[in-house]
């Protein structure tokens, strides 16, 4: 292992480098590049990120990462250490797991259900209005004696437009729901129109995007990992704000306002991370399918 960061530190000298410079570039913390050269492997989260940041290192300088680590595979550590997990800032970050299949499908269904549960008291009420209307219709009709037939006829038109009316008056209380839903809808909707993302650069291990428009006042970053662990760090103006290991499942969020230019994200496992921006999916560069590990630059105009 010391071996390796003897190899590592020579080459970047030899560039001219210095730690934070290599920070820069490389997007690795310093204190993680400092335990690389010296072979202090237990400093670094865990075996896996230990072999990429030893190759991210490598491809910086001018070295082939790749026959590197396979030069010193039995000195490097094998893959199954405890899972390493940061300290997060509860203010600015959280981590929320999925919600169980059948709350959410329960939540899902909870507008139909009401609806539906409407729909059943109104034609309840039209059934029992329409019932008791026809008992004193009958009535009435007897008592008028000859012109029976006359009133009836009368009191059945009555009945028929008071049916029609109560229908229409069902159809618009079936219809509101729905009307104040599509109004949510379109007012989110109206929210993400004043600002579109654009990607302007991919490389094999980052992507760049620009995001222009009305930015909203409150805004938010989400990473989350499906189907795998996945270490990520967000820097927000050059400041870091949080680095975790995500669980399957679990999400990191910062929120920020309109007046950040700048977002650096890094992702160590990025075939099972997702990347969101106030809710909008920011997919990572084609040129960078195959890479594990990515950087993406978000910048604000």
């Amino acid at each position: 292992m010391n071996e390796i960061g003897e190899k590592l530190k020579k080459a970047r000298q030899a560039k001219g480098y210095t730690l934070d410079d290599l920070q820069q570039i490389t997007k690795i913390q310093k204190r993680y590049l400092t335990a690389v050269e010296e072979g202090n492997h237990e400093v670094l989260p865990g075996s896996f990120y230990t072999r990429a940041f030893i190759k991210q290192y490598a491809d910086s300088v001018g070295l082939n990462g790749e026959e590197l680590i396979n030069e010193h595979t039995e000195a490097l550590p094998q893959a199954s250490e405890k899972p390493y997990q940061d300290n997060v800032p509860n203010t600015q970050t959280r981590s929320k797991p999925k919600s169980s299949g059948f709350l959410a499908t329960v939540q899902d269904s909870l507008p139909t259900i009401l609806i539906v549960v409407l729909v059943i008291a109104i034609v309840t009420a039209i059934y029992f209005a329409i019932s008791s209307g026809g008992d004193n219709n009958g009535t009435d009709s007897f008592i008028q004696g000859d012109d029976s037939s006359e009133v009836v006829e009368v009191e059945e038109n009555n009945d028929e437009n008071e049916e029609s009316q109560e229908s229409s008056e069902t159809g618009e209380d079936e219809e509101e729901p729905q009307s104040n839903e599509d109004e949510e809808e379109q007012e989110a909707e109206a929210e993400t129109d004043g600002q579109q993302a654009e990607e302007i650069d991919g490389s094999a291990n980052s992507t760049t995007y620009t995001v222009s428009g009305q930015h909203p006042q409150d805004q938010m970053i989400t990473l989350t990992a499906e189907n795998g662990s996945s270490w990520v760090s967000i820097e927000i103006d050059g400041q870091p704000i949080s680095q975790a290991t995500l669980n399957d499942g679990e999400s990191l969020e910062a929120e920020f306002d309109e007046s950040v230019s700048r977002i650096d994200l890094v992702i160590g496992n990025s075939p099972v991370t997702s990347v969101e921006l106030n809710g909008e999916d920011l997919p990572f560069s084609e040129a960078s399918e195959g890479a594990v590990r990515k950087v993406m630059e978000i910048n604000f105009d």
